[in-house]
């Protein structure tokens, strides 16, 4: 059972594995490849736990009816994972009725359809994916430490290569939008690098250097998708407790000013983001930061902040 929750709780990261691939023609695309590996990990977690009862095609139903539901308290991978540990753990002789294997069979597919919703995974060939849970199923002993060995090299090796491309296309994507924006009517850039737009200009005094600035903002991707949006939020206007884009923009405007930041990756979160900040922002990810400063409190005394 030990296995079972050491399991579910990393392959969220490792999912994109693609173990095994000599199962698969040369001709075959990198989701078949992806598909597979992740059944095949799925048929090592039901080797594992001794589930081989489990309905293969039932299981893969679950998944595709519950990858569309919201998570909720009750409906999230943690308690799912929890509510198949402790049915295993009160039937320790391993003799289940056709209900229980049944019940078994559906928590086992709501929770791969959480795993693959956790890493961001939509697109499957479930056709690969059921071979590869057979594969691993009827493997024999003597050369699945070797492969769960390749396969784990593989993983690392892939999710580099994933991450690389993805961190270079919204570089790119940025680089192509800003070289575009800068030609709109009523865009202005700075010398760093920073774009604005300004709707309404706001009153003379400037937001300035430990001020507090009570704000409505809307942050969203240069492609429109919401990251976040709040009214009246307080931010404190120190280097070192805003990104640098943030910061720029907030001192040319004061109370009242209602305007439009475009932030390039590199004065937003950069090339590297901690996942606790938000699942929303990615690295090398551009930002747009609609802002109306709807309160400013002055601090007199304007000391200096050093950054950290």
């Amino acid at each position: 059972m030990k296995k079972l929750i050491i399991f579910i709780s990393v392959l969220a990261s490792i999912i994109a594995a693609a173990s095994c691939q000599s199962r698969l023609n040369s001709s075959s695309n990198e989701i078949d490849s992806l598909s597979y590996s992740i059944g095949f990990m799925w048929g090592y977690q039901i080797t594992m736990d001794r589930l081989n009862f489990v309905n293969i095609s039932k299981a893969i139903a679950q998944l595709k009816q519950k990858i569309k539901e919201p998570v909720s308290a009750e409906n999230n991978i943690y308690t799912l994972s929890m509510q198949l540990r402790e049915f295993l753990q009160k039937s320790p002789q391993r003799v289940y009725t056709q209900q229980e294997k049944e019940h078994v069979t559906a928590l086992l597919g709501a929770i791969w359809a959480h795993q693959l919703a956790e890493a961001n995974i939509f697109r499957l060939n479930l056709k690969y994916t059921k071979q590869g849970i057979r594969d691993m199923m009827k493997n024999d002993t003597a050369s699945l430490q070797l492969k769960l060995e390749q396969s784990n090299s593989y993983i690392i090796e892939y999710k580099m290569r994933f991450e690389k491309r993805e961190n270079e296309k919204r570089f790119q994507e940025g680089r192509e939008f800003f070289e575009k924006n800068k030609n709109e009517e009523g865009v202005v850039t700075t010398e760093s690098g920073l774009q604005y737009k300004v709707i309404n200009q706001g009153n003379d005094a400037k937001t300035a250097l430990n001020d507090t600035a009570y704000i409505n903002i809307a942050i969203t991707q240069i492609n429109g998708d919401t990251i976040e949006s709040s009214s009246d939020k307080a931010y404190f206007v120190a280097e070192n407790r805003l990104i640098k884009g943030l910061f720029e923009g907030l001192l040319l405007f004061g109370e009242g000013a209602k305007f439009t930041l475009y932030i390039p990756s590199e004065l937003a979160f950069g090339s590297t983001i901690e996942p606790w900040i938000t699942q929303k922002i990615k690295p090398n990810m551009a930002l747009i930061y609609n802002i109306e400063i709807k309160k400013l409190i002055k601090n007199n005394n304007h000391s200096k902040s050093k950054r950290k």
